[in-house]
């Protein structure tokens, strides 16, 4: 089968496309993080200490985790030189009797030496936090806000019980790149590579009832504006495919 310049060329592209995307997402799937405030904080082991770091908003962010003793587990929150928060989790404390009519266990978050929340949790509902009296508060699952202040949008910082317990108990790790996007634009690549190689074989099924139908040179040069654009559209489908976080 005889193939022009440019069909050469455009099954280069694709062909150039599959393997260097394909070895992004495998090297990017290869190193997970953790999802926090938009984005993937790398996980490191120091000292007994899990340590969970990145840029928030340009803003350097380090949350240190201590392994559990006597059920207490302390998190410090460090976001570039100003801020430094020390959070201590204890849990499970004495348990609530919630309004539902069922029990949780008892929970005691301090925030440098403060208070930041006493009552119940359920580590299996996500909004299961509970007041000292056994009454709903779901609001406590709020994590992090970036506040503004003046002109400097990350002035404000606040970690809540929600942020703390997550981190604490261990957050669930993701990984750049959504296999199921880059499986898609694959089926679109191998789709393209057919049709760019098949083009008069395809054409003459679609017109299986004249004799001897060949394409013309104006349908040529338009159907070869059209796998450009189609490139171009799987080439999308490929960064936006490694750069989602999953």
């Amino acid at each position: 089968m005889d193939l022009t310049w440019f069909q050469k060329m455009l099954l280069a592209v694709l062909a150039g496309m599959l393997v260097f995307f394909g070895v992004l997402m495998a090297v990017f799937r290869a190193h997970p993080g953790v999802l926090f405030e938009g984005s993937l904080l790398k996980i490191t082991e120091q000292d007994g200490w899990i340590v969970y770091s990145g840029k928030v908003r340009g803003e350097p962010v380090d949350i240190a985790v201590t392994w559990p003793t006597n059920f207490e587990t302390d998190v410090e929150f460090t976001m570039g030189e100003r801020f430094h928060d020390v959070v201590r989790v204890i849990y499970p404390t004495e348990r609530i009797q919630t309004e539902h009519g069922d029990s949780v266990g008892g929970i005691l978050i301090t925030k440098n030496e403060k208070t930041l929340f006493e009552g119940g949790y359920d580590p299996e509902a996500e909004y299961g936090w509970y007041d000292k009296d056994g009454k709903w508060a779901p609001q406590t699952t709020f994590q992090v806000v970036f506040g503004s202040s003046g002109t400097d949008p990350r002035h404000d910082y606040e970690n809540t019980a929600g942020t703390a317990v997550r981190f604490a108990f261990g957050p669930e790790t993701s990984a750049w790149g959504d296999p199921a996007l880059f499986g898609m634009a694959v089926f679109l690549t191998a789709l393209l590579a057919l049709k760019v190689v098949f083009h008069k074989t395809l054409f003459r099924w679609r017109h299986w009832a004249a004799r001897n139908p060949e394409p013309t040179e104006e349908y040529l040069a338009l159907e070869r504006v059209g796998w450009v654009v189609f490139a171009i559209v799987i080439a999308m489908v490929y960064v936006i495919s490694v750069t989602e976080i999953c």
